[in-house]
């Protein structure tokens, strides 16, 4: 995975945890999906799909488990989800 990869899928992480939405894999695919149909530069759009390609690659069983290595090795931590923890003072507790 590129640089560039990595900065769309934040994009994508980005958008979904201020729509207040799960972080999950699909739904993290689903944002990149939503993020190539949007775009007009093909460049970009080339990059958006090699990023949700390596992210199905991440979800494919046949692809060795290198989750500890992983970028989304937090993901893994809990079902597939990345949580947010509350700060101090925060009512949603």
């Amino acid at each position: 995975m590129t640089n560039a990869e990595h900065k769309i899928v934040g994009e994508a992480a980005c958008a979904l945890l201020v729509q207040r939405r799960e972080v999950t894999v699909s739904a993290l695919a689903a944002e990149l999906t939503r993020m190539a149909e949007a775009e007009t530069d093909t460049t970009r759009i080339r990059q958006i799909g090699d990023a949700r390609q390596w992210l199905m690659n991440y979800r494919s069983a046949e692809v060795h488990d290198n989750r500890s290595r992983s970028a989304l090795r937090g993901m893994s931590r809990q079902t597939d989800s990345v949580r947010i923890p509350a700060t101090e003072g925060s009512k949603n507790r």
